[in-house]
């Protein structure tokens, strides 16, 4: 199976490069199903661990949302397990369904082996019933999942999740490059698709940009986030088991996701040894190390030791949502320094929470933080002045309590249900039937 054009769509109403047309004028209705793709990850995965993260969050955020609203949605992924693949389909909701294909070895799988498995993942998902939209997710799902919706005849949409283009603007010292292979696939099935979703301003204006695939093509669909699990606390408090340092009388901070150069923990441990021991919190830092990042991991430890804050930073690992949600309602805010976010979803459950978020004035941060509502954007990477940032928050009660109140309105407001509203709009004219 090759990757070839398919516009028209057989059946369908779009027209490759042009926005969706009607022809004749019809009432436009939206897909019966819906195939999201996940080839690399899969969406049942603990976020922040190994290359879980927002992503996975909002492939099933939308996916039960979507569900709700009367759509069929099966979302496919690799099985990297013998238990994936002995239960190759789980049901995680009404109308929502887990297909784990069996592609390559049963086993984890480096990221840049995935690409010689895509032929194959793509047989096993051509042989499922047939759905109305195919929407890849990361650029490792369109290698299969463009192929899929031209041998189905239904459109193509992309999601890229983190340009590479953006991530290599932005890179830590010392961190790797996207290769070029990567660069131009991501153009190819960019520019291919019938509709690319982005989820951030700061991404749409990067694929056009970068990749040039007209504006009008481009679609935002910001994430979305369940205030029925991230909410302000209800009195259950934090779990028994925890370190010491969290009970301190100053509280603690957090930083939430992967352990890599990108996100800034380091600047986090920095900004922390900058502020007065006497009324410094503990740092929480919560997430595993991703692939190939251990060093960095190895070297946060080593940082904070040679800072003299070695006490004061705990490194928890991920956790599960239960767990998280609750280190989340007790910390006093969190700390997002990454240097580029696609979104940055965790700024939007701690903000959800009642958390005031500090974070980087990047990317998808501009949009996951409301500056002065929920949180506060800071510019530039001087630890001195994310610590006086951190140190504004946590002395300023009145502040804090501002910004606390924001977070949870601004959380209501951005529901998985409206982004899932959202992605059906971006979809309808793709698939409005000719009759």
């Amino acid at each position: 199976m090759t990757v070839r054009e398919a516009a028209p769509y057989p059946g369908h109403c779009y027209f490759t490069g042009l926005e969706a047309e009607l022809r004749p004028a019809a009432p436009a209705r939206g897909p019966a199903r819906v195939a999201l793709v996940s080839l690399h990850t899969s969406p049942l995965a603990v976020p922040g661990q190994g290359d879980a993260g927002g992503m996975n969050v909002y492939l099933l955020g939308v996916a039960k949302a979507m569900a709700r609203q009367g759509v069929a949605v099966d979302l496919y992924t690799r099985a990297a397990s013998a238990d994936e693949l002995a239960r190759p389909t789980v049901s995680v909701a009404d109308g929502v369904a887990v297909h784990f294909l069996r592609a390559g070895p049963v086993a984890p799988l480096a990221k840049e082996d995935l690409p010689g498995v895509a032929d194959q993942f793509a047989a096993g998902l051509a042989r499922h019933e047939p759905a109305a939209v195919v929407h890849s997710h990361y650029w490792l799902s369109g290698l299969a999942g463009a192929q899929v919706a031209a041998a189905w005849g239904v459109p193509h949409v992309q999601s890229l999740h983190t340009v590479a283009s953006l991530k290599n603007a932005t890179l830590a010292p010392g961190d790797q490059a996207e290769p070029a292979l990567r660069l131009a696939e991501e153009q190819r099935l960019a520019q291919g698709a019938a509709r690319v979703v982005a989820v951030s301003p700061a991404e749409r204006d990067a694929i056009v940009r970068d990749y040039g695939v007209p504006a009008e093509r481009v679609a935002v669909v910001s994430p979305g986030v369940d205030p029925a699990v991230f909410h302000p606390a209800a009195g259950q408090g934090l779990p028994k088991d925890l370190p010491a340092a969290l009970n301190r009388p100053q509280g603690y901070i957090l930083m939430l996701g992967r352990v890599q150069p990108i996100k800034g923990q380091d600047l986090a441990i920095r900004a922390l040894a900058h502020l007065k021991p006497a009324t410094r919190p503990a740092l929480v830092v919560l997430g595993a190390p991703s692939s190939g990042h251990l060093d960095y991991a190895v070297g946060l430890k080593r940082l904070a030791a040679d800072l003299g804050v070695a006490g004061d930073v705990v490194f928890l690992g991920a956790q599960p949502v239960d767990r998280l949600v609750a280190l989340i309602q007790g910390g006093r805010l969190t700390v997002m320094p990454s240097r580029s976010e696609t979104f940055g979803m965790v700024a939007l459950e701690s903000a959800a929470c009642g958390t005031p978020v500090v974070a980087a004035n990047t990317t998808g941060l501009r949009s996951a933080v409301a500056d002065g509502v929920s949180g506060l954007l800071v510019d530039g990477r001087d630890p001195a002045v994310w610590a006086g940032a951190i140190g504004r928050v946590l002395r300023d009660g009145r502040l804090r309590a501002r910004l606390s109140r924001g977070g949870v309105e601004l959380g209501r407001s951005r529901s998985w249900d409206v982004a899932a509203g959202a992605l059906l709009a971006a979809y309808r004219p793709l698939v409005c039937c000719c009759n």
